[in-house]
């Protein structure tokens, strides 16, 4: 978590453990080593385009494939 919070990309936690929840909030109070970092950007990543919602009944709709989020994984 504390790896995307650098990144400045949003993240969904999605746990209702109290335990989990109180330690997914300590992020903020310390950063990565340089090296932690370096040691996550090169693990490896699978990339996938969610394309929900942008077929319509009548074929493709007006969306523009280029507009739709890669997210890494």
């Amino acid at each position: 978590l504390r790896w995307i919070y650098e990144q400045g990309a949003s993240m969904v936690v999605k746990s209702w453990n109290q335990e989990r929840l109180k330690e997914n909030i300590e992020i903020f109070d310390w950063e990565l080593s340089d090296e932690d970092r370096s040691k996550i950007s090169h693990m490896p990543q699978h990339k996938m385009a969610v394309v929900t919602g942008i077929l319509c009944p009548e074929g493709v709709s007006s969306v523009d494939i280029a507009e739709v989020d890669v997210f890494e994984t």
